[in-house]
């Protein structure tokens, strides 16, 4: 389009958007009338005489071409051209050098031109949701970059430039499934760790040509002789069983590669079922599997679904080889082929004596072939990571403090930050050593030889006194089981508290609760340990709630039951015990309500059951930690029912019996459908009734009971019993809300790696005549509040705080959800001390009164920092990333304020059910580890 230069820059914008269509195209224009902000519509070319241009949007408008002539705005600051079908950007967007906002999230790239690095003065960089399967090195040139979104992309590696980039603030990787460098583990660990490690690659790199085997299978079939077969050595009939695990190496020549060797690291797994549940500790995702069986005994005695399901659910990628042994005494019987059907990562199934050797030159053909198609196979990795690596594995002890670790690590030039941190993390998730560096009590250990603890524990749970206790421990028989190891070393007494705390670490046993006040614990429990047979006097469960109160259930199906989840839960969720638990179940109460969890592995379900005034936030707990556990198992499949309540409508106590599966009921609110018809009565069931409290969803509506219980309690201060059922339903309402709320704003700030508290309250510094223009330019005190799920409250002296009106508009979106927080989410008596105190709550509903008007003062302001936010958001989630910048203001705001970062003494604690809370220190106890009463000197002497 050509323009007339008598015709305005207004006229010209706005008949060009007419022209596509658009007839109220929204325009900024600057006080010269300028154009500065347009949100377009499908164009094929761009008028140059507008290039003072410097906002353009044109999201959601089908644009399948970016034109050549973008590159002639070059004053153009933010491009939004998100949820478009672009294929490619042309070389002339490097032209826009004051470019600072660039979003091109939910496109169709495949690829970025070299020149998006001449836009050295862009700051956000969103590519979510894309097709890109590699990026340009010379985005490393992007020195003020400071957001970079990557996710939902086909990425294989990040270029090692990317490291140069020192700003960088945030980097999304989510759902880059086919990511190898770096590794996943690397990944995982968020942007300083991924930095680290693309620093280290670019500086000095090696090929790794390294995997690690993991051979499994019930005892005695034969998996140690395997491996000797395997190392050339001659077979043994006296060889002894393997208690715990035994790690090697195994050399082989690579399939395609002359002269390339393939080094195999060797797991042989106890096949004893003591020690099932602390093997899935290492069984591994990027890893081969041999599952072993004897073919004399034949497949059922083998178990191989079992050890099928649980590579399955572990590790639903790796490449698994059935190895059938004793086959000089008989041949194997086995329809591989259903088998297959059934695991599709079966890669082959073989046939081996171990007596003989028959077999085990294909079998080392095989897993050569295998091992070369692994993905991280050649891969490129820091030279001074493999040395160090290569060193630790070298040491002859089976732990070192972590000085010692450290030095080690030094000698091959990598740093103490990097040792203790980013290559730590990463030997920690593979399983090569043992290292809690985020554990006073764990840190200064560092396992090189995880078979060594697990043959510590195991030493526990084959114990015959603990076994007929009912895996009741006694501290005191430690001195006794932790005598000496397998090699008649002597076991050092003070490390008695950290094996105790290992155990803890493994969810396989908790301190039971001295019964003196503030006395030690002498005892712990073994849930796995526990008799099978549910304790006498256990009380019947109701078909329905007791009078007065509600019940809420959800049951789940499981294709195969993973050994240990039990009582992993168990111990998980001890605080609430009322010491009623068996193998596979256990009754819990917390605030007057009760609940039942049990498992069932012949029906292969986990039911939880709730029951109370206000069932739901103690049923959100426990439903919490039993999906963190389940989520350890990525492949298992989960299938989660609520009961029909139908009874309700139709006005009678007799249940359906009927379940629906939770997926599908949030489905069907998410797609606005509110009730569904039930097959057995045919009834309409309400959906939300349903999930009302134990699905975000519903949380609209449990605030609304909450300002109608709120309501009830005013008009209720002179009934007492009244009084106190309403605050306690209101209150399990308030914590639900606050969980939620800690849930997810603490998580999203864990991933902005912004971590520091965010729940806060302002108070005014000086007592001024109320003026609703000044409230943002005034000076306020700022107090951080502890998450004390029962009774949130302030902490510390307070920050003074007085901001400019950009500074606050780049907080303001976070603000609207503190006020919800501060409205909903604070337990009335818990909070506050006593029941009810009316001036306490009076000068809390002003306190929430004043920083309403702020935010809403704040909405007037429109900011560069208001355009960053909505440049940045990208679908993570509905409102996670759009709230990043405003969090990220939030930490550099109190970051200021507290340049020691205090935080007021609190401290950001993970819950058992997986919640982040930032606590004081009171209210941090409960989730720290007690101190035993082991009888020993913590010396040693």
């Amino acid at each position: 389009m050509t323009g007339n230069p008598k015709v305005s820059d207004r006229e010209r914008w706005e008949a060009l958007a007419a022209q596509h269509g658009v007839r109220n195209a929204r325009t900024m224009y600057d006080r010269e009338g300028k154009l500065l902000s347009l949100d377009l519509s499908p164009a094929s070319e761009i008028d140059p005489s507008s290039a003072h241009l410097q906002t353009l949007d044109g999201e959601v408008e089908q644009l399948t071409v970016m034109p050549r002539e973008i590159g002639q705005l070059t004053n153009l600051q933010t491009l939004n051209l998100s949820s478009n079908q672009l294929t490619q950007l042309p070389r002339e967007i490097g032209q826009l050098t004051n470019l600072q906002n660039l979003r091109l999230n939910g496109n169709q790239l495949s690829q970025l031109p070299p020149e998006i690095g001449q836009l050295t003065n862009l700051r956000a960089l969103i590519l979510g949701n894309n097709q890109l399967a590699q990026l340009p090195p010379e985005i490393g040139q992007l020195a003020n970059l400071q957001e970079l979104h990557l996710g939902n992309n086909q990425l294989s590696q990040l270029p090692p430039e990317i490291g140069q980039l020192t700003n960088l603030e945030s980097l999304y990787l989510y759902d880059n499934t086919t990511l190898l460098s770096p590794p996943p583990e690397i990944a995982a660990l968020g942007r300083h760790n991924i930095l680290e490690f693309l620093r280290e690659l670019r500086r000095d790199s090696v090929t790794r040509h390294e995997a690690k085997l993991l051979v499994v299978g019930e005892g005695g079939t034969g998996k140690s002789s395997l491996l000797r077969a395997l190392h050339g050595e001659d077979f043994d009939a006296d060889l002894d069983t393997t208690h715990g695990i035994e790690i090697g190496k195994l050399s082989l020549e690579h399939p395609s590669s002359a002269g390339t060797e393939i080094t195999l690291h060797t797991w042989d797994f106890g096949g004893q079922q003591i020690y099932h549940a602390t093997h899935q500790f290492f069984l591994t995702r990027r890893s081969m599997y041999l599952v072993v069986w004897n073919s004399r005994l034949g497949q059922e005695q083998g178990k191989l679904n079992y050890w099928l399901d649980t590579i399955k659910s572990l590790a639903p990628d790796a490449p698994i080889l059935l190895v059938a042994t004793h086959t000089d005494e008989r041949l194997p019987d086995l329809n591989y082929q259903l088998y297959k059907d059934a695991y599709p990562r079966l890669a082959g199934s073989l046939e081996v004596s171990n007596k003989t050797g028959s077999g085990i030159e294909s079998l080392r053909d095989e897993l050569r072939i295998q091992a070369s198609r692994l993905p991280l196979m050649g891969q490129p990795w820091p030279r001074k990571w493999v040395e160090a690596e290569r060193t630790i594995e070298q040491r002859l002890e089976h732990h070192v403090d972590a000085e010692a670790y450290t030095e080690s690590c030094h000698s091959c030039g990598v740093n103490a930050d990097i040792a203790r941190g980013t290559l730590g993390h990463y030997l920690h998730d593979l399983g090569k050593i043992l290292y809690f560096s985020d554990e006073p009590e764990l840190s200064n250990m560092i396992v090189l030889k995880p078979n060594w603890i697990t043959k510590t524990i195991g030493r526990v749970l084959e114990n015959e006194t603990v076994r007929k206790a009912n895996g009741i421990l006694s501290h005191s028989q430690l001195p006794q089981i932790w005598s000496a190891d397998e090699m008649g070393r002597r076991y050092d007494p003070h490390l008695y508290p950290v094996f105790l705390r290992l155990m803890e670490k493994f969810d396989l046993s908790y301190q039971i609760e001295a019964d003196v006040p503030g006395a030690s614990s002498t005892h712990s429990l073994i849930p796995q340990l526990l008799p099978y047979q549910p304790p006498a006097d256990l009380p019947l469960w109701p078909e329905n709630p007791p009078d007065g109160q509600r019940q809420v259930e959800m049951v789940y199906r499981l294709n195969f039951v993973p050994a240990g989840i039990m009582s992993w839960f168990i111990v998980r969720t001890h605080r609430y015990t009322k010491d009623l638990h068996w193998r596979e179940g256990v009754v819990l109460e917390y605030e007057g309500h009760q609940a039942r969890v049990e498992l069932n592995p012949m029906l292969r379900t986990e039911r939880l059951v709730v029951h109370g005034p206000a069932p739901y936030n103690f049923f959100t707990i426990l439903k919490s930690t039993i999906d963190l556990i389940l989520a350890r198992f990525e492949g298992l499949e989960i299938g989660r029912e609520v009961p029909c309540i139908c009874h309700r409508v139709r006005g009678t106590d007799k249940v359906c019996g009927r379940y629906y599966l939770y997926e599908d009921l949030v489905r069907r609110m998410e797609a606005g459908k509110h009730s569904v018809e039930c097959p057995e009565t045919f009834a309409e069931v309400s959906v939300p009734d349903m999930l009302y409290g134990i699905h975000m969803s519903t949380n609209e509506q449990v605030i609304l009971d909450i300002r109608d219980g709120q309501r009830q309690i005013e008009a209720k201060l002179d009934d007492l019993p009244v009084l106190r059922t309403l605050i306690e339903e209101v209150n399990q309402r308030s914590e639900l809300i606050g969980r939620d709320f800690t849930r997810l704003w603490n998580l999203e700030m864990k991933k902005l790696e912004a971590q520091c508290p965010n729940t806060f309250f302002l108070v005014p510094r000086k007592v001024r005549r109320w003026n609703p223009t000044k409230l943002v330019s005034r000076e306020y005190r700022m107090y951080l509040i502890c998450q004390h799920p029962q009774g949130p409250h302030r902490v510390g002296n307070g920050y003074r705080v007085r901001q400019a009106d950009k500074r606050w508009a780049a907080v303001s979106p976070w603000l609207n959800h503190l006020v919800r927080f501060l409205k909903f989410a604070v337990p009335m008596g818990g909070a506050l001390g006593v029941i009810y105190d009316e001036a306490a709550m009076e000068e809390m509903k002003n306190n929430i009164r004043l920083m309403e008007a702020i935010t809403k003062n704040l909405s007037t302001f429109k900011t560069e920092s208001a355009s960053s936010v909505m440049a940045s958001q990208d679908p993570v989630g509905p409102d996670q990333v759009a709230m990043g910048p405003a969090l990220r203001a939030l930490y550099g705001f109190l970051t200021e304020v507290d340049k020691p970062r205090n935080w007021g003494g609190l401290t950001d604690t993970v819950t058992p059910d997986g919640n982040i809370l930032w606590l004081c220190a009171e209210h941090r106890k409960q989730y720290e580890p007690k101190v035993p009463n082991l009888g020993v000197s913590p010396s040693g002497a």
